[in-house]
Parts: structure tokens; sequence; C-alpha cells
């Protein structure tokens, strides 16, 4: 077994936002690996820090998050990109809460005019065998435009949506550079991205919030596709205190920090009921838990009830804790 790799080791600082509160590494030639971009960035912040130690957060919280990271990316590349052709491709509804329309509007030129936006239509069905996806595109809505194409994902595990939007668009216009910005993104993912780039000679300048990702062969959820991304994966590059810090709040356990965004944000209570069934799956200690910083109340007899009826394993794990914890 390979020792742990930390940022601080493959990365060097890049800059640091004026009041501080983000800074991103620059990451150069990470394990020689020729299958992964040069360069890459990753940024820490506070808020990227709670956005992935907070798997409890959902709803209009989760929602908050994702656009603060959105800005304090902005922050740190807007010089990069003041002055370039650049156009925004926006993954509709996943990457609704990561538009850069508000964040990029505070300076010039974007003050003056909107950033020029593509909104893509799609659909994810999964393949047979459930491994990957088979990605329908709609036409999008706007043309392909921009020497510089910024991405925002707020999650990229396999990569697969973002590589066929790059081969589809690229057929009708090639650009210069991509920007691929991501709250929660993979080597794996990142790896297929960058072969449609090589494809079509366009750099690609991916941007991490706090760790780049491995994604572990198989979720922790039993019949479910969905993938794993933890911070504690021996292939996962974080920087030594935030590794720390996510092994302490996860309790050294492979725990997923995003689990289904969209449910997250969509539908809380299907979220939190996943969120435990995962943590039951781990064999987490519900006695370190701070159920007071949950966004659902899991201790309100409504919710037991659902939680009863959706796994029963699963409420009988965790009901001794909730009845010894006050409500609040």
């Amino acid at each position: 077994m390979t020792d742990r790799i930390f940022l601080e080791s493959v990365g060097k600082p890049y800059s640091t936002t004026a009041l501080g509160n983000a800074r991103a590494w620059e990451v150069q030639h990470l394990s020689n690996d020729p299958t992964l971009p040069p360069v890459m960035y990753v940024m820490e912040s506070e808020i990227g820090n709670r956005f992935l130690l907070r798997r409890e957060v959902c709803g209009r919280l989760k929602f908050n998050m994702v656009r603060y990271i959105a800005k304090s990316f902005v922050d740190l590349f807007f010089e990069q990109i003041k002055n370039q052709d650049a156009a925004q491709y926006l993954f509709i509804k996943k990457a609704y809460p990561f538009d850069l329309q508000d964040a990029i509007g505070v300076a010039a030129p974007f003050d003056l005019r909107l950033l020029p936006t593509v909104f893509i239509r799609v659909r994810r069905i999964p393949n047979q065998d459930g491994t990957d996806w088979d990605i329908q595109f709609q036409d999008p809505i706007g043309e392909y435009r921009g020497d510089t194409w910024l991405i925002p994902v707020p999650v990229v595990a396999s990569g697969s949506t973002v590589a066929s939007l790059l081969s589809t668009g690229f057929k009708h216009h090639p650009p210069k550079r991509v920007y691929l910005l991501t709250a929660c993104g993979s080597t794996q993912g990142i790896r297929r991205i960058f072969g449609e780039c090589q494809k079509a000679d366009v750099e690609l300048i991916p941007v991490f919030s706090q760790c780049i990702f491995e994604v572990a062969a198989a979720g922790n959820l039993p019949g479910r596709s969905l993938p794993s991304l933890s911070v504690i994966h021996p292939g996962s590059i974080a920087s030594e205190s935030f590794h720390k810090k996510a092994a302490e709040r996860y309790q050294e356990m492979p725990m997923c920090c995003i689990g289904n965004l969209e449910d997250s944000l969509d539908h809380p209570v299907q979220y939190t009921m996943d969120t435990l069934w995962e943590m039951q799956v781990l064999g987490m200690d519900p006695s370190k838990e701070n159920w007071s910083n949950w966004t659902v109340n899991v201790r309100e007899e409504n919710f037991q009830k659902k939680m009863l009826e959706f796994n029963p394993d699963v409420f009988n794990y965790f009901k001794e804790t909730w009845t010894k914890a006050p409500s609040r």
C-alpha cells in the first residue's frame, strides 16, 4: 500500500483572495500521469470545507454553499479570464446553483454586460450493467461560442456528461481552452474529459474545491449506482489539515462527502434517509453525531415514521440515540 499523498507535497501556492477567505494551489504533472492535464488547481475555502464536511446539510443551505464556492472561484481566477472571449456552459438544472453570472458581475467588463451563457439540456440514463451513463443531449439554448469555455459542474465523478458535451460542442465551435470548475471532482472524470480535449488540441484547466478525489470502485450503498467520493479514500489528495478534519468528521470511514447533490437540493427528506443509511452501512457511531446540525430534524416523529418505512434496519440502528437526544 502506498503512502497517502497530501496537497502540500504535490502543489504550490498560486493565489489568495483579497480577504484571504480562499486560496488556490497549483498542481503540475501529478504523478507524471500523461492522462491528466499538466496543470490543475485546487481551491481551499471555508465554504468549500463546510460543503464537503457537512453531509447532513441539504435544501437552501446546501444551495447557498454551492453559490459561494462559485464566487470563490471567480475571485481567484477573474484576472485570468476577464479579458478573454469567454462563455459559460451551464447544465440545466444540474449546475443551476453554480451559475457564475452573479459572481462574475461584480467587476468590469461583466458589470455592464452579461457573461455569455449556453444552456445545456441533458438526460443521463444508466447503461445496462449500471457501470456508466448514456448521455442524451437536446439542442442547446444559445450557440456554441467563445475561445474560453467556463464549465461549472458541482460534481464530476465519471466525467461522462462533460465529456459528451465537449465531444458534441467541439464539432460546432472548438475553443482554445476549457476551465472546468467543480465543487467535488475526481481524477477519473478529469481523465475522461482531458481525453476529449486532447483529441481537439484544446487546453483543459481543471479547478477543484478542497480535494482531488479518487472515485471508489463501488459506492457504499448496496444496489445503488451512485459513486463514492471520499476524502478518506487512499487515492484522494487534500491538504493534511483538511484530511484530518474529514477523518474526524466521518470517523475514519470512507463516507461519500456529497451523496446525491440533486436530491440534497430538491428532496431533502430522501437525501437525509440515504445519508443515514450510508452511515449505518459503514458502521458509524450514532452517539458521535451532533443531530442539531442536521437540516432535517431526524428526531421528529413524522421523519422517523418515514425512516421506519424506508428501511427498518437503519431506523433501529439510530433510534436509541435519537430517543436519548433532546428535540430541538
